[in-house]
């Protein structure tokens, strides 16, 4: 399986909302982080992508008292491509797809506004069939980096722990929001374990008062996805 380590098209850490309000380009800006829209504007922003939305949201939490790096990792189907970025074809006319993995780290810290990091993976032009944490979906893999610095200084490793959720079987599909929240647990490597949910677009409300954030980024994922078919 091939794997993609620097970020693709098609998969967005620095989007709208907060992020815009810290810049793009920062790795620690907020992205995505409803419950700080909520507080300033006292309005509802979107929990989930929503129904048929071409993207699937991972949504990391840091409940700790120290900065904790996430390796996100997504398995994701797409076109074989040329060099032009044109899709390849089989004898039989069917297009050529091959699996890779997509990797993105995303660096929180303990106080609050910085405590939450997000990153959507598209399913537009690709299907994302996995997504957990570590760098190969095992959960083996070192999945959290415990008191990272910012100035190189990686932290400590810790096992993810956690099987990949598969959208085979279920888990999640596209349109939800994947969430995982590291939290103190001792006993644990690092003092810190690591929990998964899954929030299903089923269950965001029709409507809401604040910005419709995936609305937005839906249409340039869709504009994207025009120029590259």
């Amino acid at each position: 399986m091939r794997r993609h380590r620097s970020l693709q098209r098609f998969t967005w850490t620095c989007a709208m909302g907060v992020g815009l309000m810290f810049g793009c380009g920062n790795p620690n800006a907020l992205i995505f982080n409803d419950s700080f829209l909520n507080y300033v504007s006292g309005g509802i922003v979107p929990q989930t992508p929503g129904p048929s939305a071409p993207m699937v949201l991972v949504r990391c939490v840091n409940s700790t008292g120290t900065s904790v790096q996430f390796v996100v990792t997504a398995e994701i189907t797409q076109a074989v491509r040329d060099a032009e970025g044109n899709p390849q074809f089989d004898v039989d006319g069917n297009i050529v797809t091959e699996r890779v993995l997509k990797t993105v780290r995303l660096n929180t810290f303990p106080f609050a506004q910085a405590n939450e990091l997000g990153h959507v993976f598209s399913c537009s032009s690709t299907a994302v069939e996995r997504v957990g944490l570590g760098e190969n979906l095992q959960s083996t893999d070192q999945g959290l980096f415990i008191g990272f610095e910012v100035a190189d200084v990686p932290g400590f490793g810790v096992e993810a722990g956690l099987n990949p959720l598969v959208r085979a079987d279920g888990n999640f599909e596209c349109g939800d929001t994947i969430i995982f929240r590291a939290i103190e647990s001792q006993g644990q490597p690092g003092g810190v374990r690591v929990e998964s949910f899954v929030l299903p677009w089923r269950s965001q409300p029709e409507c809401c008062a604040g910005p419709d954030t995936f609305g937005t980024l839906e249409a340039v994922i869709e504009s994207q996805v025009g120029e590259n078919p």
